[in-house]
């Protein structure tokens, strides 16, 4: 079955689906990042079958988020790099790894640990703001239009109810 494509979605959620929707490209950026980077060795740790690699492959390739590049010419072989993209595409990895270590295992039951290749110290994932460096707190958060969503005021106003509520209770 052929999945619906969000590109034209006004949703970076939606549109990073279409990337990351199905559940192998993210397991495969994931053992790209732990050093795996050729085929065969990626189809053994993940389990896939090569065909479905191939075609997962294909689409990160496409999407920019890996690089192919040749190691053997005779015949030719690829090993599969993480590009700038796809090392900020790993963030959502972290990201569900912190998740993973709080509610999918037991406290002290994690079975893998990430670690800092500067310091060789453990680190524990957190998502915060770009700008303060704090923690973000979903529960925190509201959404608003940003300059990429169509212009239909009214269409904006309903998808977008508390933005517009306290836009109006600041004026």
């Amino acid at each position: 079955m052929q999945r619906r494509s969000f590109s034209d979605v006004p949703c970076s959620i939606a549109r990073s689906l279409d990337v990351f929707g199905d559940w192998w490209n993210p397991l495969i950026v994931r053992e790209c990042l732990y050093g795996v980077r050729k085929f065969d060795e990626l189809q053994s740790w993940l389990g896939i079958g090569r065909n479905i690699l191939a075609r997962r492959l294909e689409t990160l390739v496409g999407a920019g988020v890996l690089e192919k590049r040749a190691y053997e010419s005779r015949p030719p072989r690829f090993e599969y790099h993480l590009t700038e993209k796809g090392y900020d595409a790993a963030k959502l990895l972290v990201a569900m790894m912190a998740f993973g270590e709080t509610w999918a295992f037991e406290p002290k039951a994690e079975p893998i640990h990430v670690f800092s290749r500067k310091t060789g110290r453990r680190v524990r994932p957190a998502v915060v703001d770009a700008e303060t460096g704090k923690p973000l707190q979903p529960e925190d958060l509201f959404a608003g239009p940003g300059p990429g969503f169509p212009p239909a005021r009214a269409f904006r106003q309903r998808r977008f109810v508390e933005y517009y509520e306290r836009k109006s209770a600041c004026s």
